[in-house]
Parts: C-alpha cells; structure tokens; sequence
C-alpha cells in the first residue's frame, strides 16, 4: 500500500513538473513572440503608406516609432501634427497608437493593423469642409478611435465652437459606415451618430440630454455635388422640422415648428462662404408672448448671460408675416427689430434695437399708433423710451402727439401710469394689444 502511494505520488510530481515547464516554455515563447519587435525598426514609409491606404491619414514627419507590449502590442507613434482625408480634420499634439494584429508583427515592411486609436490633443475642422468630412468616412478601411480629445470646429481662423474630452470611434458593419461621438459641449453631455451608406445615404442623431434636445438629421449626396434631405429637432417639447437642399448654400422649405410658445410655418436659407449668415421666413399661426417674454429675460438678460459670442457669430434676418409682420436684423451682435406691424389691424407700428444684453440690458424702442378718440377725431401718439427686462421696467424718453412732443413733466406723468396700469411689477402683458389700445386712448 505504502509502495503504491509512493509511485502515485512520483507520478504526480513527473506531471506537475511537465505542467510547469510546459507553462515556462509558453511563456517565454509568447513573451519573445511579442518582445522581439522592439529590437527592430519598422519602416517609416511603410507606416505612412498603410495610415494613407486605410485610414486617409497624412502624416509629414514622424519623429519617433516605439513599439509596446502591452496592453496588446502596438506601434505608438511621435508626431506634432497630422491630417484626416483632404485637410478635413487636422490633429496636433496627439498620441498615435496603431493596434497591431498579433499574428503578424513581423512583417516590418507591410504593417498589419486592425484598428487605429488617436488620444488626447485637439482635432480641428473647418466647418467650410464639414460636407467633405462626412465622404471621408467611406475612405476609413480600419477602425479608427479618438480618446479625450478637443474637437474644433472653426472658419477662417476663428473659433466657432468646441467639444471637449470626446470619444470618437468609427466602424463598419455591413458595408454600412458609423461615427459615434461622445463629449462635452458647454458643460453638457453631447451624443452624436452618423451612419453612412455605399449609397451616399447619411443618417446622424444628436442628443444633449440635460438640455432635452434630440435631433435626427437625414441628408443625401447627388452625383451634381448636391445634398437634400430633412431635419427633425426637438427641444424642451418644442418640435421643428424642415426639408433642405444644398448647393452653394443650404435652402429650406416646408417646414414647420410646434411649440407652447408659438406654431409657425418656416421657410429660408443659410449661408456658409463667405461668411456665416442665416435668412428666416416665418409665418406664424400663434404666439403667446406672455409665455416667451420671461424665457427671453432669462436667456438674454440675467446675470448669468455669457452667450454674446455666439450671437456675434450668427448674423441673420428673420421675417415675420400673417399675425403680425416684420424683421429681426442681428449684424455683428446688434439686434435690430424694424418695420414690426402689430394687432388686429396691424395699425401698432414698432421698432426697437438691443442697446446691452445682461443683467442691464436694455431695450431702445419707438411706438406709433393712430388712436381714434371720438367718431371724427383721431391721434397719432408716437413714443421712444427703453426697456429694462430684468427688472420690468419701461422709461419715456419723448412722447409726440400729432407731431408735438409733450414736457418732461407730462411724460414723467403718463410713464407712471403706464407702469401702475400695464405693467404691475410684470411684463407679461407689454404686448397686449388690447391693454395698450386702452391705454393710449386714456391720455386724452
């Protein structure tokens, strides 16, 4: 019995051995498998050629080629500055990593990759090539990732706007091509997929969900260099959607925007070169401007407003027609409202301009109304003053009656009514017609 436990025990310790042995040989094996590639040089040109073939790649200079093991074996390459496609995207101060296939790291003159990562630096892209950046996408043979990095977006030389610490991944699945973005965009999470066809077929989402708004965005390449497709956007329940065709610029027709606030059809155009510029057509259905005046004070003239940069960049004319009619001008940050026809009649005649936006914002104005007093009689009552939203209050600076322009005294005098029987402490009922038609008639 002792003898028999003697030989299983021998036995054991023969295969334990074997085992272990066995496992030292692999690991040395594998160990040297993928640690013998750092003693040689890759070829430089051979890894510009593969990054220009798969991923449309340029790179100009390479100072550095190291190659690591782990966390999986790959190339990791030192340059300051490199560009994706035709000058679309132009990366600098990044990490270039390429993700080696395992089953042939020596092939030192071909390399063999099967994905692509870029992490940190910033990616800047001219917002004027953005059409040539979605056709890139079906030039991308290799998985291509982007970690925390800055992306830019810009035209000529000026920052439009920036998304930070994004993820970046795109892949193909089925011949079908996708671009997934993950970031920051005004210290909000910001989603974006764009899905791309064989067909020149383009789908992309975009959600930022702390501010409830979700886009879908279906657009199509026409062999004459042309885009069409349709936009849905929804934001805060509000609904707009427009079809659009592209050529020189992007032209807008048939649609339409839902709202609490207002339903309005909406046609226009938008202009990309030379310069930015949005023209709008609106013709609205409803309007509750007692609902969008405490929206507007809060956005535009609080405390906390620090958009004026991107009101500078977006130069517009919106028209309004059917209920009432009119323009708003924004040139350079200076927002001009002109030619406004308002009430039943459209006999309220109203311009303003945006003097300061903030918290002492201010509101330059000039009302005119013909005011019929009498069966035969009637006046026409014209006044200039400012509005001050954040804190509701509207100061005369002339009043002119049949061309004679009142004393201070007087218009001091109609100012305080104006306050006591319109506005309360609250601006909500400014634009009530009926209210304001009553009022004027009481200064006689």
């Amino acid at each position: 019995m002792l003898g028999i436990q003697k030989m299983n025990f021998s036995k054991n310790k023969k295969i334990f051995k074997f085992n272990f042995y066995l496992f030292i040989f692999i690991f040395i094996f594998i160990f040297t498998y993928l640690g013998l590639p750092k003693l040689f040089d890759f070829s430089v040109e051979s890894i510009k050629k593969n990054l220009k073939i798969n991923n449309n790649i340029s790179i100009k200079n390479i100072l550095e080629v190291n190659y690591k093991i782990f966390p999986t074996p790959r190339l990791k390459i030192l340059t300051k500055r490199f560009t994706i496609g035709e000058g679309n995207i132009e990366v600098s101060d990044g990490e270039l990593e390429i993700i080696l296939n395992v089953g042939q790291l020596y092939s030192f003159n071909e390399i063999s990759y099967k994905k692509l990562l870029i992490n940190k630096g910033t990616s800047k892209i001219d917002l004027n090539k953005t059409d040539k950046l979605f056709s890139n996408i079906n030039k991308n043979k290799k998985k291509l990732i982007f970690k925390k990095n800055n992306l830019i977006f810009f035209n000529k030389n000026k920052l439009l706007f920036k998304i930070s610490d994004t993820t970046i991944t795109g892949i193909q699945v089925k011949g079908k091509k996708e671009l997934i973005l993950n970031g920051i965009f005004l210290n909000n999470k910001i989603y974006i997929k764009l899905d791309n066809t064989i067909e020149n077929e383009n789908n992309l989402i975009l959600k930022i969900p702390e501010l409830d708004i979700a886009t879908k965005f279906f657009f199509e390449e026409n062999n004459s260099n042309t885009f069409n497709g349709f936009l849905n956007l929804e934001v805060f329940n509000n609904f707009l959607k427009f079809n659009f065709i592209k050529k020189d610029s992007i032209k807008l027709m048939d649609g339409f925007v839902r709202s609490k606030l207002f339903n309005s059809g909406i046609e226009g155009e938008i202009t990309l070169k030379p310069n930015f510029f949005l023209k709008l057509d609106f013709e609205i259905s409803n309007l509750s401007i007692k609902k969008l005046f405490p929206i507007v004070r809060k956005n535009f003239f609080s405390g906390n407003f620090n958009n004026l940069y991107l009101i500078k960049k977006f130069n517009s004319i919106i028209n309004f027609r059917s209920k009432f009619q009119g323009r708003v001008r924004n040139i350079n940050g200076e927002i001009l409202f002109e030619n406004f026809k308002l009430g039943k009649n459209k006999d309220f005649h109203f311009n303003a301009k945006i003097v300061e936006f903030g918290k002492k914002g201010k509101i330059q104005f000039n009302l005119i109304k013909t005011v019929q007093y009498k069966r035969d009689l009637s006046k026409k009552i014209e006044i200039t003053g400012v509005i001050i939203p954040s804190n509701s209050k509207v100061v005369f600076e002339s009043i002119l009656i049949n061309e004679s322009k009142l004393s201070f005294e007087k218009i001091k005098t109609y100012e305080s009514r104006f306050e006591d029987e319109l506005i309360q402490n609250s601006m909500a009922d400014i634009f009530n017609e009926n209210r304001i038609d009553k009022y004027l008639k009481n200064l006689f």
